[in-house]
């Protein structure tokens, strides 16, 4: 992948997540809360792509099978 995954991949790691997950990811198979949706909307913004945790779960889930 490119490096904001292997970033993303690192700082999950760093939080101890899943050794190939990323960390926007893990975000978004938290249960709905106020940070999960303050970090969801960010990474949106930042990303400029509409959904981009979900975009970025659904391509590691298919990566890896799980």
């Amino acid at each position: 992948m490119n490096a904001w995954w292997s970033t993303s991949v690192a700082l999950n790691r760093a939080l101890g997540g899943q050794q190939s997950e990323p960390l926007y990811s893990r975000v978004y198979r938290q249960p709905p809360s106020l940070w999960r949706s303050v970090f969801m909307a960010a990474m949106d913004r930042a990303f400029k792509e509409r959904a981009h945790c979900e975009n970025i779960h659904t391509r590691w889930r298919d990566m890896s099978g799980v």
